[in-house]
């Protein structure tokens, strides 16, 4: 699962342009500013937080869009991550493949361990300091653009956390994805070298469970 990722700094917004750029793809528009970084420390479900959509013929934008897909029976909560296993079988998701493919780019994201009645906050980052790049998918709405992000199996170190993790893409594959040659099969076998720090007297104090975590 992913429930929080952190907010972008100017210098991770910096380094996102040039990942961009030296892959050959060209920004059409970009809401990237330090606006983000005044928010906080977290991205947290139904904040608007920067992705990136494809325009196609090597060109992409930088857009604010609403981390959450509303679910239209009043009551429950936001679905905020996609599993990749059902990606083309879920009727929410099956359509986005074609027309709705995003990138979620951070530093870090968060995830608790129970531990002792506890749960315990740990920041989840590239073992190398390589920025983050989250699959996803996003919709349109009557509200807005609105997005989730796709989760896989949790692997190495992670599963001993949470079962489920973000799928993470390299720089060099944001473009395939995008474009749809990358299928949710290729993307669900990306391996991530994961280095993982606990929070220190950082306890969750939200039941994380509450979010949806597909439809």
């Amino acid at each position: 699962m992913c429930g929080r990722y952190s907010v972008l700094t100017e210098g991770e917004i910096v380094e996102i342009r040039e990942a961009i750029q030296s892959a050959s793809l060209q920004i059409a528009k970009d809401d990237f500013t330090g606006d983000y970084v005044k928010r906080g420390d977290e991205v947290r479900p139904t904040d608007h937080a920067p992705v990136i959509i494809w325009q196609g013929q090597g060109v992409v934008s930088f857009q604010d869009l609403r981390w959450g897909m509303k679910v239209w029976d009043g009551q429950a909560k936001p679905i905020i991550n996609a599993r990749v296993e059902t990606l083309e079988t879920t009727k929410t998701f099956a359509p986005l493949l074609t027309a709705g493919r995003c990138v979620v780019p951070t530093g870090h994201f968060f995830e608790w361990k129970k531990t002792g009645g506890k749960s315990v906050k740990h920041m989840i980052t590239d073992r190398e300091g390589n920025l983050l790049f989250m699959a996803g998918l996003y919709r349109e709405t009557g509200q807005g653009r609105e997005f989730a992000i796709i989760t896989k199996d949790a692997q190495g170190d992670i599963s001993e956390i949470h079962d489920r993790m973000p799928v993470i893409l390299r720089a060099d594959q944001i473009e395939d994805w995008l474009s749809g040659k990358l299928s949710p099969d290729d993307i669900s076998k990306q391996y991530f070298n994961a280095a993982i720090v606990p929070c220190e007297g950082e306890l969750n104090q939200l039941s994380l469970e509450d979010m949806t975590d597909t439809d």
